[in-house]
């Protein structure tokens, strides 16, 4: 006969089994202790033993094994107790979350942002009391975080519309029997080790020698895009002004038959209009087309420096304008090559039949 303890129920096979299974692997540290003290019960090991061999109260492996015997395997399953009751309600959070958007001073309150520990302070006077450390997080969880105020500026030219219209259109749509190019500058440019970026091992990247010094002068890179050919023509120049523009215009002149007319869309710098510069662009067919003021973005050629800058003048080190200008050169000839040019092209489609996929499956979804 057995001892006048606790044991658990007569095992069947496949119930043994599955303790020890859980035993093992169970998710949670709970459910394989009761399964472990069911298991040593069943082989006639009393409750001070399995206590001790756990290390719990031996009230605890009584309990454990009268909920089995009375409910089998579902009082394994932990029981979580419910916690202490929220004290920020969901309404007061999504008070809190509008509150922390508002400027403080447009609360009578004179600051111009919030900190967490005034923000906990203006929700007390509210009637939620909240952490700064709780506050914080429930912040996080909500998408607000503390950011960096940006900046903006609007072009006051009084023809913003019909010149962006016009820039727009002549990148829409190539003009018949006309060129358009995308004219502007870049720089200064000096001979001084620059930073960049290169793949390396972890904490050993790519060092450069430290210093400010610029030796030989300052560079100004003019670059002439043609819009819808993709083609891009650059050259260094000592300095800029109306002399270096127009030299550079009269190369890209000669670039094309007199006939075909070019559109010459550049920003409205003085150097970039001087009466040369107009009468020349008046008797050689060439239309110059200014973006509005403030509104440099408009111009394309801009998005085409910011891949010469990584590529060409960062992560370098260059001895003399010499090795500068053939590094340009090769860059720029890659760059212009036909087999680069028709890879930008696939990708583009591709990129387009991806947003047409996109479109199409959002217009579905939506119906």
């Amino acid at each position: 006969m057995r001892p006048p303890e606790v044991f658990v129920r007569e095992l069947a096979p496949h119930e043994g089994q599955r303790l020890k299974r859980l035993s093992k692997t169970a998710k949670h540290q709970t459910t394989r202790q009761r399964a472990s003290i069911l298991l040593a019960s069943a082989t006639l090991m009393s409750v001070p033993q399995i206590a001790r061999m756990w290390m719990t109260d031996e009230e605890h492996v009584p309990r454990v094994i009268h909920d089995f015997n009375r409910h089998g395997f579902d009082s394994l399953r932990p029981r979580f107790g419910g916690g202490r009751p929220r004290r920020i309600q969901s309404d007061d959070e999504a008070r809190i979350v509008a509150l922390a958007g508002a400027r403080p001073d447009a609360l009578g309150v004179p600051y111009t942002r919030w900190s967490l520990a005034k923000l906990s302070r203006y929700l007390t006077g509210q009637g939620i009391a909240v952490s700064p450390a709780h506050l914080g997080r429930i912040l996080h969880r909500n998408g607000i975080s503390l950011q960096r105020t940006r900046s903006w500026k609007q072009s006051p030219d009084p023809e913003y519309e019909a010149k962006a219209a016009r820039i727009l259109e002549l990148y829409r749509s190539p003009p018949a029997n006309g060129v358009v190019i995308s004219f502007d500058e870049k720089g200064p440019e000096s001979l001084r080790p620059q930073h960049g970026r290169g793949w390396a091992r972890r904490g050993r990247p790519e060092r450069q020698r430290a210093t400010y010094s610029r030796r030989q002068g300052i560079r100004y890179l003019v670059g002439a895009l043609d819009v819808h050919a993709d083609y891009l023509r650059i050259r260094p120049r000592p300095r800029r002004n109306g002399r270096s523009t127009l030299t550079f215009m009269q190369m890209i002149r000669l670039a094309y038959p007199a006939h075909i007319r070019i559109y010459w869309i550049q920003d409205g710098l003085s150097s970039h209009c001087t009466p040369a510069i107009r009468a020349y662009a008046e008797h050689n067919n060439i239309e110059l087309v200014p973006t509005p003021t403030y509104a440099s973005y408009l111009n394309r050629i801009e998005a085409t420096f910011g891949a010469l800058d990584e590529f060409v003048c960062k992560n370098a080190d260059y001895l003399d304008w010499d090795a500068f200008g053939h590094a340009l050169a090769e860059h720029v000839r890659h760059r212009n090559s036909p087999a680069e040019r028709e890879r930008r092209k696939l990708e583009a489609a591709k990129r387009r039949e991806r947003r047409a996929a996109k479109r199409a499956s959002d217009v579905k979804l939506a119906a």
